[in-house]
């Protein structure tokens, strides 16, 4: 599902949320622990692949309004389409519960980094509003 995000300076920002079932023998034996004990390396491996370029940082430990546990973290990527860079960022929140997963990303793309820089920074106050909205339910 992807949501609009009201602003005048909104050009090019997009936040998607997304939720579903995983397969549960794959899984770690704990989702709470899991992410609560979440190491960087684990935002690469599953959010960053997609990328030619990812770098992730302000990894945070969050709790919905329930006290389950939300991983937070930003994503500085870019992406390339035959002669095209384009570069990106990204503010991400994850949560696994039960037998289920969610995310809500909110991300911005631009011809450089430094366009992103200046076109992400009057919207921070509304993704971070965003992002931080997101809660996963128990099943």
């Amino acid at each position: 599902m992807l949501l609009a995000v009201d602003s005048t300076e909104n050009e090019g920002l997009s936040c998607m949320v997304s939720g579903s079932l995983y397969n549960p023998t794959g899984s770690p034996p704990d989702p709470r622990k899991f992410i609560e004990d979440w190491p960087m390396g684990i935002w690469q491996r599953m959010m960053g692949e997609p990328f030619n370029t990812a770098d992730f940082s302000n990894d945070k430990l969050a709790r919905f309004p329930d006290g389950y546990p939300v991983r937070l973290a930003d994503l500085d990527f870019t992406v390339r389409n035959e002669n095209n860079i384009l570069h990106g960022h990204s503010r991400f929140a994850f949560s696994v519960r039960g037998a289920r997963y969610g995310y809500v990303n909110c991300s911005l793309m631009a011809e450089s980094a430094e366009e992103v820089a200046q076109r992400w920074a009057p919207l921070a106050d509304e993704v971070e509003r965003v992002v931080n909205s997101f809660v996963l339910y128990p099943p």
